[in-house]
This record gives C-alpha cells, structure tokens and sequence, in this order.
C-alpha cells in the first residue's frame, strides 16, 4: 500500500464534568488526510493544506506532520510520508481540530506501514502532535478521536470507552471568533471551594454510572457544570441567550466544548436538534456574529482508513 485516505472526528473535550480528562467523538464534521510514501526515508512533508490557509506546511510546525514524525521514527522510518489534509474541523474552533490532525496523521502512517497498532497504542505520538498546538499531553480530545465514542482519561493509564447514550442527538454551534486556549485558562480558579468539589465529583461519578445504565436521559441531566464553565462563561458570544434559546428549543444538557467558542447541546430528537441549531443561529445572527452550526451524534468509531 502506498497511499491511504484517513477520516479522523472532531470532538468535545470536558462535556461538563470532566475537565481536561474526557472528551467524545462526533459524526461530523470531521477531517481527511491523505498520506503517501516517498522514497526519503525517514522524512515528513505536508503537500497541501485545503480549509486552513494559515496553517504551516512545514511538517515540524504542523500537528499532522509531528505526529506523523513521531510514529514514522518509532516503526524505524523505512521511507518518508507525504500528507495531504482537508481541514473540515476548523483550527480555533474548540472542537478539537488539532487532535484531529494528529490522529489522522497516525493512522495513517500506521495503516502504510502495517503498524498494526491499536488506536490507545498510537494515543502517545498523537500526543505528540497535540502538544504542539495546546503546550500540554490532555488526551481528551485526542484519544477520542482516536477510540471514538465517549472515553475517560485518567491521571495514569490507558484511556477507558464509557458506553454512549442512547438517544442523544448533539448541535454544535461555533461563532467565528477566536478565543485562545491560554486565555481562556487564564481566567480558571486555581482555588474552588470544596463543596464545589465534591458536588463535580458526584456528577462526574453519576454520568458515568447512567451511561453504563444505557440511561441517556439521566447522562444529559449530569452534565452540570460548577467552575469551569461558569469561569469561561463571558468569553463566549452571546452565552447566556444562546443557552436560554437552545433550552427553550429543546436542549436538555450543554455547555461550553473545550475551551471554546463553541457550544454544545445535547437534545433527544433529531427534530428538536435542528430547532437548537436554528434558535442558537439567530440569536448569534442577530448581534452580527457570523457562526456555524452542526448537527450531528456521537461517533461509534474514531479515526480509520477510509
């Protein structure tokens, strides 16, 4: 095999009551790279860009080539790559563009050179990747995109898949501004009060109960925020009336995806996920932020050769 195409998923990191240690995969929008050999062997070069002309063709200033070097060196480096991405997960958009890159990247570089490796086995050299756009190794958006589903990253250890529950539908709605991860960590409480705490723990602990349950409603009705959301609140446009819009629309759980811009929702019907998309929009449309929206579900499956 010379030349694979690789779907790799955006993702929402944290979903609430996992801060920095879960995350989960979308159907959509989702990103594609295609990879080649060349006959330089142990070399990394990033043809072509498509949806992101800012981003850097030089593979040791992109995500993609980072952590393709990485998994390259690691299988011994028998020839180089050659990448080409499509970027539908916009970079800044807050749900997971990078981690998406850099998942892609290594499933395709492992697909070329029948690596064989399992997706938490290629998790480090995705991280790889990631760190290089986030300045950290926080796997919840990577290792989702790579597993698919819900997964939970625990300080030590291998990421764990959460069953998904049933009957979420889930609308995405990214305001085309910018909000930079540092900034938005800036504005975290380094101190919470302990009752805080403890009430996120319990809600951490009861959504991962309901979802071994197969219980989506009582999942949604978990993911409530205390103080990373309430922190990061004033930084997204327009936050409070697109929160009251999506509930008045039919959303049962959201809140803010990673660090943002952009929100989550989660509803029950495919009907009320559209009237989330629209109320939200024209909320956003009338204070002249322009935004997209996406309606769409949890993903089964994470990266893999197309």
């Amino acid at each position: 095999m010379n030349e694979v195409r690789v779907w790799a998923p955006a993702t929402v990191a944290n979903l609430n009551v996992g801060f920095d240690g879960l995350g989960a995969a979308l159907a959509a929008p989702g990103e594609r790279i295609t990879a080649r050999k060349t006959d330089v062997p142990g070399s990394v070069r990033i043809r072509a860009i498509h949806g992101a002309p800012d981003l850097s063709l030089d593979a040791e200033r992109n995500v993609a080539g980072v952590a393709a070097q990485s998994l390259l060196n690691a299988l011994g480096a028998p020839c180089g790559i050659e990448l080409e991405i499509h970027k539908d997960v916009l970079p800044g958009s807050g749900i997971g563009s990078s981690a998406a890159s850099a998942a892609g990247a290594v499933v395709a570089v492992d697909a070329l050179l029948n690596g064989g490796l399992r997706p938490d086995e290629l998790l480090p050299f995705a991280l790889d990747g990631e760190s290089l756009a986030s300045g950290s190794r926080h796997a919840d958006n990577v290792a989702p995109a790579l597993m698919g589903g819900i997964v939970l990253c625990p300080p030590e250890g291998a990421p764990v898949s959460l069953p998904v529950p049933e009957g979420w539908h889930v609308t995405i709605v990214h305001p085309q501004v910018e909000i930079r991860t540092s900034e938005s960590r800036k504005v975290l409480p380094q101190h919470v009060p302990l009752q805080h705490a403890v009430d996120q723990a319990r809600w951490f602990a009861a959504f991962a109960a309901a979802c071994h349950r197969n219980d989506g409603v009582a999942a949604a009705y978990c993911l409530e925020d205390l103080y990373i959301g309430p922190s990061r609140a004033p930084l997204i446009p327009c936050y409070p009336s697109v929160a009251a819009a999506a509930a008045q629309a039919g959303a049962r759980a959201g809140g803010i995806s990673g660090s943002g811009p952009s929100t989550f929702w989660i509803t029950f019907s495919e009907a009320d996920a559209q009237a989330v998309a629209h109320a939200a929009h024209a909320v956003l449309s009338e204070a002249g932020i322009p935004t997209n929206t996406h309606v769409t579900h949890i993903a089964s499956r994470g990266a893999h050769v197309l």
